[in-house]
């Protein structure tokens, strides 16, 4: 009994070679359907990618995911002060990446540019008492000056908000204004903050200088007023319950709240553009696919009397079927190595032209690779079945 004929791999690839360099032509139409199809896969989903990078950026500047904690009630309604050691327990949690600490404010205080504007002239202004970190936590940016450090919290100084500074007249550091009669030197102005907006309208000061300065109303500023918590991007609804309990761990009741409501709308955003950036990556490797179809179907019409020959001097079906299929893969895979380059260079050009973060999978673009030439055997095997199908003389005839 004969053995059935069985095509080496070496002879199996260099088959597939000379078939897809004998018509340089044919092979680049090809071979331009899948690279266009991957480019327009890792372009599009590196492109989806940096807005989708820039999009959760400025949902988490808004304050997206920073939490503000806050004293909470018991059943008669009376204020549950936090205690002293809950910065240190919410820090400590996982996913918890800074905490800001504003302790509660001198009482009646009141703020005015000077001595000469009259006291029952109120401008709305708030004073806040900050630990040094706390304009960190909630991100605030400063558009002149510094803030307070360690180094200057024990000293009349303050860091105004924006709105703050617009009210009183404050155009830079080194200005002075008055708290409670007495001079402070205005050492920072902050840009407005939309994530903490009570800020913008804030005169801040060190939370040394107010307890030593107000010693009659030591113990109430040292009761903290809020903590501000910002945790890692998309872990803010899942962290409450854990902060509110790392807040007071002997179970009394602690506000939790965001603050802006924007998390909710941070994870379906974030949801949508990875779904939509997977539908488009779907179906440009399926439009390449299409390609690598229809180009091979061409390929067998072409070559039938190729076909014939080989089948009248013993090929098998299966000889014939894989030769294609391995010509479809070739042809993938110079596609695809070249839509990836090309797809990668335009995922990078916008990006960087449109000042957004590069976020391109790198360790995805082998992932894209190797999808194009899984598509391209899948597309290749229809018209090389078809090709195995035909008998040496239905070959021979046609051509």
């Amino acid at each position: 009994m004969r053995k059935p004929f069985v095509t080496r791999l070496a002879d199996l690839l260099h088959t597939a070679w000379i078939g897809a360099t004998g018509r340089v032509s044919r092979t680049i139409l090809a071979s331009l359907g899948i690279a266009l199809g991957v480019a327009a896969y890792v372009a599009l989903s590196g492109i989806a990618a940096s807005n989708q990078a820039a999009l959760l950026a400025q949902l988490d500047a808004l304050g997206a995911n920073l939490q503000v904690v806050a004293p909470g009630q018991d059943a008669t309604g009376q204020s549950v002060p936090l205690p002293a050691y809950a910065p240190d327990t919410i820090a400590r949690q996982p996913d918890v990446e800074q905490v800001g600490v504003f302790l509660t404010p001198p009482k009646d205080a009141q703020v005015f540019k000077n001595e000469l504007v009259p006291k029952t002239n109120g401008n709305a202004l708030a004073v806040s008492v900050m630990k040094p970190g706390a304009l960190q936590a909630v991100d605030a940016t400063f558009g002149q000056g510094h803030g307070i450090n360690t180094h200057n919290e024990s000293l009349p100084v303050a860091v105004l908000g924006s709105e703050a500074a617009y009210r009183l007249g404050v155009n830079q550091p080194g200005d002075r204004i008055l708290i409670d009669n007495e001079w402070y030197g205005v050492i920072g102005i902050l840009e407005a903050t939309p994530q903490a907006q009570s800020i913008n309208s804030s005169v801040i000061i060190g939370a040394k200088w107010a307890i030593n300065h107000y010693p009659d109303q030591k113990e109430s500023i040292q009761q903290i007023s809020q903590i501000y918590v910002r945790t890692k991007p998309g872990n803010a609804e899942s962290l409450r319950r854990i902060i509110a309990h790392a807040a007071n761990l002997s179970g009394g009741n602690v506000s939790v709240a965001a603050s802006a409501n924007l998390s909710q709308a941070r994870n379906a955003t974030n949801d949508s553009l990875t779904t939509l950036g997977l539908m488009i990556g779907a179906i440009a490797l399926a439009v390449g696919g299409m390609s690598i179809a229809n180009m091979m179907i061409v390929t067998v019409m072409e070559r039938r009397g190729e076909i014939g020959l080989r089948r009248a001097l013993g090929a098998t079906p299966g000889n014939i079927r894989m030769q294609f299929v391995t010509e479809a893969a070739l042809l993938s895979a110079i596609g695809g190595l070249a839509g990836v380059v090309i797809g990668a260079a335009t995922a990078i050009s916008v990006a960087v032209n449109a000042s957004q973060p590069l976020t391109l999978d790198w360790t995805g673009l082998p992932a894209a690779w190797g999808a194009a030439v899984l598509v391209g055997i899948i597309a290749g095997f229809y018209p090389a079945s078809r090709a195995a199908r035909l008998t040496p003389t239905e070959a021979l005839r046609g051509e």
